[in-house]
């Protein structure tokens, strides 16, 4: 339920700023679309009936990533706000490399009587470890399924955020880049989303790069303004009629549009909302990775077929769930302590053995 009071002429800034806020359960609730727009690709190989709710989700990750990973990197410096990423990507993307070469694709040989390529599980591994998936599956496993050969297909915005958190905290350490460089940023992406989506011009990534990053600019522009960004319930009314307006539009024309609707809105939610779902647990990553090995193995035990899709959609959050907790509290938060490591004001000072220190003079 929304809060009220005198306390709602706050502008957004200073609602997030005290870390009380939801946008940790909005997160959630993102992750919860992505895999429900996977369940049915999973099962079927087909975009579901919502066809665009994946899509939406994972924008929606990167502009209110844009705003967080603004306001880190306003906090510390290049060392440790870099150390302070890689500990929230890489412990939790390692263990599900783990967890699908030596659980989820040996479980899968079981349901498909085949033998099982330790060789390939091992390669998975050591070939995917850099955040970049080059190997999709495992010695011809998942097989039988939609997505055949594919053990995740969520891994793929893994790299444009790691390059985004660079290229951004690049950015905002020049002294000239404010609220105007990061709307010609936005701009510029945005036109160049716009462009690849009405002709069909792009090469490899660029097209993803640019729609992705247009919406993490979003969010570093609204860093820019968090103190005029009005909390009033108008202005997340018009930042809602603008998102659903630009949803039944034409793509090209919702890029045009949403980036900078999308961000706010959620904004908006995050500091009006009282839900705290996720707050001191944040177990929204963990969905995100490692829904789609489980949906493959259960595609690949028959799930889909004998429950119907709509219950498979359940299912499939229903189960990842846990295993998002358990990553959670085995991986997550335990690398995180060691944030200590790398202080904000700096990289730490070397280690000096202490038989080698000088005697005070």
């Amino acid at each position: 339920m929304a809060r009220r009071g005198s306390a709602d002429a706050a502008p957004i800034g200073v609602r997030l700023d005290d870390r009380d806020n939801a946008l940790n359960a909005i997160r959630l609730l993102l992750a919860i679309f992505v895999v429900v727009d996977h369940s049915y690709k999973a099962a079927t190989g087909r975009p579901g009936p919502w066809a665009h709710m994946g899509d939406f989700a994972v924008e929606g990750f990167f502009a209110i990533s844009g705003y967080l990973i603004a306001g880190s990197r306003a906090r510390m410096a290049m060392g440790p706000f870099l150390w302070r990423r890689a500990l929230r990507l890489m412990p939790a993307y390692w263990a599900l490399l783990l967890l699908t070469a030596l659980v989820v694709a040996p479980l899968s040989t079981v349901f498909t009587r085949s033998a099982y390529d330790w060789a390939s599980g091992a390669g998975y591994v050591v070939n995917n470890s850099l955040l970049v998936t080059t190997q999709m599956g495992i010695g011809g496993t998942p097989e039988g399924v939609a997505y055949f050969g594919l053990w995740n297909a969520s891994t793929w915005s893994l790299p444009f955020e790691a390059a985004a958190y660079v290229l951004f905290a690049l950015l905002l350490a020049m002294p000239a880049f404010g609220r105007r460089a990061a709307a010609v940023v936005c701009l510029a992406l945005s036109a160049a989303t716009v462009v690849q989506s009405a002709t069909g011009v792009g090469v490899n990534v660029t097209p993803d790069l640019t729609r992705l990053w247009s919406f993490f600019a979003a969010g570093v522009l609204l860093w820019f303004l968090r103190e005029r960004l009005p909390l009033s319930g108008l202005a997340g009314a018009g930042a809602g009629g603008l998102v659903v307006g630009a949803l039944v539009l034409d793509r090209a024309i919702y890029f045009a549009i949403a980036p900078v609707a999308v961000a706010f809105l959620l904004l908006w939610l995050g500091a009006r909302l009282s839900i705290r779902v996720g707050a001191r647990n944040d177990i929204s990553y963990g969905v995100y990775l490692f829904a789609f090995p489980i949906q493959q193995l259960m595609a690949v035990a028959g799930v889909p077929e004998a429950i119907g899709l709509e219950w498979f959609a359940v299912l499939s959050v229903a189960v990842t769930v846990p295993v998002a907790w358990a990553s959670w509290l085995l991986v997550e938060r335990p690398a995180m302590r060691l944030r200590r490591l790398v202080p904000v004001g700096g990289l730490p000072a070397p280690v000096v053995p202490v038989e080698t220190v000088a005697p005070a003079q």
